[in-house]
């Protein structure tokens, strides 16, 4: 007799309490797994790296153009008065005035304090009418305004390429070979964001020394013109003192010596607090200027920096050193990892102790800034007076490390940042790095930063706005043509055999 099933059979089975436990866990778990994915991309909307592939870096600013940006005090305004259908001259240059003034927006605190307007004079005639009559511009130019708090400034956009303007004469528009928009725009922001900061620096005229502006020192002159930096010439005469406006003092590459009258001014002014950036010339006969860089601290070493390259038959004399940046001071903060070339005659420094307790009172702070790479050697007798070869002697000559370039700290606040009270003086064993023919992207971003923080400006140290150089591919008729025959013949025809091969494999 069969049996009769229970009630309990005919309810719908219920699933055992460690079934649902597991089920619940997992429900947890994967509500757990999106908070946490949901967490992580809000977090990386403000934590990402950017990078810049193209090939002359057009794209990234430089450490100046960053800090300028990062410390605007309020928000700033550009306008880019354009018109892309234009044959103006810089009408090219829109998509890279569009990219930069990205990468700017970006820097000032992601956008927030620097907002971009931009006005098409076609499309838009009455907001053109209104910005020409406002900033006092001819219509049919293109313009970049910026605004900053009451203060603003038109650029004129052919300002922003360099051209070359060889083929005019047979009436062909001017070639654009260079893009340096940021050297021109940054030089404008910090005319509108620090109106009163326009320093004057006197560069010591009368022993032979350079004067930026005119050659040899032509590209240093426009560099110091775009920090929103006054040059002017300093001579030195008895009974006279440094000009109460002077920031610093520059002596670049004294090849006479200074007389007594101008020593002693030069005293003065390094004990009333004064700021000096001295660029050696070691082939110049300077005792005087020599004794009074040693009593700040600092002294020549009347040598040669060199080292010896094997030639194959020969052993030859390298001069031009190839220097490294210090840490330990903001002039090199942003610049460790690079090295520096500087060509022509270098001698190294010897720094002052500071371990005595005396030197400490005095606040007293000797710091190397460039180190020669390892290999280089202070040569005393650089001469070869005993005709028997350039060689390390270790009685006489200094081992790596090198001083090539030091700095000076007496009395005052010894911090990079703050120099109120102190005596500051940057000291480099070369001078011929900055001339014209022999001066390099690092080698400028070096002066910049001593000059910066010299001036008391250490927030724009680093490296410098650079002219971004067009690549151009010029190809011989020979080259066209090889290259012709390679993408339509021998390209596709190695892609046809390779296809018939795989082809037969398969059959077969």
């Amino acid at each position: 007799m069969a049996k009769k099933p229970s009630p309990e059979s005919n309810s719908p089975r219920q699933a055992p309490e460690s079934l649902r436990t597991v089920r619940l866990r997992i429900v947890f778990q994967i509500l757990a797994a999106l908070i946490i994915v949901l967490c992580l991309l809000g977090w990386s909307l403000g934590h990402y790296q950017r990078f810049d592939f193209s090939r002359s870096h057009k794209f990234t600013l430089s450490n100046q153009s960053q800090e300028t940006m990062w410390n605007l005090g309020s928000p700033a305004k550009i306008t880019v008065y354009f018109s892309p259908s234009s044959l103006a001259t810089g009408s090219e240059l829109y998509g890279d005035i569009l990219a930069m003034l990205r990468e700017y927006q970006f820097h000032a605190h992601h956008y927030r304090d620097l907002t971009v307007e931009r006005v098409d004079p076609l499309r838009d005639p009455a907001r053109a009418r209104e910005l020409q009559a406002k900033y006092k511009f001819s219509g049919e130019e293109n313009v970049l305004i910026i605004d900053y708090k009451d203060r603003s400034t038109v650029i004129p956009v052919p300002e922003m390429g360099e051209y070359d303007t060889s083929q005019a004469q047979y009436g062909d528009r001017p070639r654009l070979v260079a893009f340096r928009g940021e050297q021109v725009l940054t030089s404008a922001l910090i005319g509108l964001v620090e109106p009163n900061s326009n320093k004057k620096i006197y560069f010591l005229q009368g022993h032979g020394e350079s004067l930026p502006g005119v050659p040899p020192f032509q590209l240093v002159g426009q560099n110091l013109k775009r920090q929103n930096l006054s040059v002017a010439a300093l001579s030195l005469q008895p009974g006279e003192t440094i000009p109460s406006n002077a920031a610093l003092i520059v002596i670049a590459g004294a090849h006479f010596d200074l007389s007594p009258p101008e020593i002693d001014i030069l005293q003065n002014y390094w004990k009333s607090g004064g700021h000096l950036l001295v660029l050696l010339d070691p082939t110049g006969d300077t005792p005087a200027l020599n004794s009074f860089l040693s009593g700040i601290g600092i002294t020549p070493r009347n040598d040669r920096v060199l080292r010896l390259v094997n030639l194959g038959s020969a052993m030859g004399i390298l001069r031009d050193v190839t220097g490294e940046f210090v840490p330990g001071s903001e002039v090199t903060a942003r610049l460790i990892g690079l090295n520096v070339l500087l060509l022509g005659n270098t001698e190294s420094l010897l720094l002052r102790q500071t371990t005595t307790q005396s030197s400490l009172q005095e606040g007293g702070d000797f710091r190397p800034l460039i180190h020669a790479v390892r290999g280089f050697w202070g040569c005393s007798d650089f001469s070869n007076a005993d005709g028997k070869g350039v060689r390390f002697d270790r009685a006489h000559d200094i081992p790596y490390p090198v001083v090539i370039a030091a700095m000076a700290d007496l009395g005052g606040v010894r911090d990079d940042r703050v120099s109120v009270g102190a005596s500051r003086a940057i000291v480099v064993g070369n001078s011929e790095f900055l001339k014209d023919k022999f001066l390099s992207e690092t080698g400028l971003d070096f002066f910049s930063s001593s000059i910066n923080t010299l001036v008391d400006r250490t927030r724009l140290t680093g490296t410098t706005p650079k002219t971004k150089e067009f690549f151009t591919l010029n190809l011989d008729t020979l080259q066209l043509q090889l290259l012709a025959v390679w993408t339509m013949i021998l390209v596709p025809l190695v892609a046809v055999l390779i296809g018939g091969v795989f082809l037969w494999s398969r059959r077969s």
